[in-house]
């Protein structure tokens, strides 16, 4: 095992899958930089310096090395993602992350084979808590931490933002990508925790392919009055919400119609 020694390598932002990070090339003519869009499992991107858009990048492979963890050290997180580019696969990276650290970061460009090796760039400058998801080519801004908007910027340019809910100060905000209405495509979801307590808000955007945009899911009046403690049913096709108060819960069921409406089943 090549970690053994925890002594901090790289100090990162609060939370790595909110992680927005700089690298820079090594052993290069002329300096090669870009932006890392961290998500482990989809979302990620690169940003190059100089370029106009980022580039999407799918999880490839994720390795888990557990092997010491009886000795105190923690799991290290060997990810590969296949760059992709205009439709095609055009090249690899990699990336070894464990708590707080990343190392080993390389790309491998397919055209030729090259292998080009990068370290991060230390910034000393607070993290906001700024992040981007890119789903289906389209940018998602929103911030991890302190404020409450979420901005899509589509590939026509067209820009729409949208309130989140109440970010409370000691919370953080957790992105989801999953199919939510059931139609074999992905949605994306923020899941904000409320006061500390047991429930957590979820704002979600259902992915319309026919117009290519995300549309925010709104809870029929009947319910939480919000999608508290969401639970997606796979094996029913339904989306199940829990309201939690003390030792009481309440929790309601939907399914969507032919429409792509969201109709109250039952309560539970």
């Amino acid at each position: 095992m090549r970690f053994k020694i925890l002594a901090s390598v790289m100090s990162l932002m609060p939370m790595l899958t909110f992680g927005q990070m700089k690298f820079r090339s090594v052993d290069t003519p002329k300096p090669i930089e870009f932006t890392f869009g961290f998500h482990p499992a989809k979302g990620a991107f690169v940003w190059y310096k100089g370029q106009k858009d980022p580039i999407a990048l799918k999880l490839k492979s994720l390795d888990i090395d557990s092997s010491e963890r009886e000795i105190g050290q923690p799991d290290f997180h060997f990810y590969k993602y296949s760059e992709v580019y205009q439709g095609k696969v055009t090249g690899e990276y990699g990336i070894t992350e464990w708590p707080r650290n990343v190392d080993d970061i390389y790309y491998i460009r397919f055209k030729d084979a090259k292998k080009f090796r990068f370290e991060l760039i230390k910034d000393d400058e607070f993290y906001s808590g700024k992040s981007m998801v890119l789903l289906k080519g389209v940018q998602i801004h929103f911030n991890a931490f302190y404020y409450n908007n979420v901005t899509f910027i589509y590939p026509n340019g067209k820009n729409i933002k949208h309130r989140l809910t109440q970010l409370d100060k000691s919370q953080a905000r957790r992105v989801e990508i999953k199919d939510y209405n059931f139609d074999g495509v992905d949605d994306i979801s923020f899941e904000t925790a409320r006061g500390g307590g047991p429930n957590h808000s979820f704002d979600v955007f259902i992915y319309n392919p026919a117009n290519k945009t995300f549309n925010k899911l709104v809870e029929p009046a009947t319910g939480c009055g919000g999608f508290e403690n969401l639970k997606v049913d796979q094996i029913n096709k339904r989306l199940v919400t829990i309201c939690k108060k003390e030792t009481r819960e309440t929790s309601f069921s939907y399914k969507f119609n032919p429409s792509g409406n969201l109709l109250l089943v039952k309560p539970e």
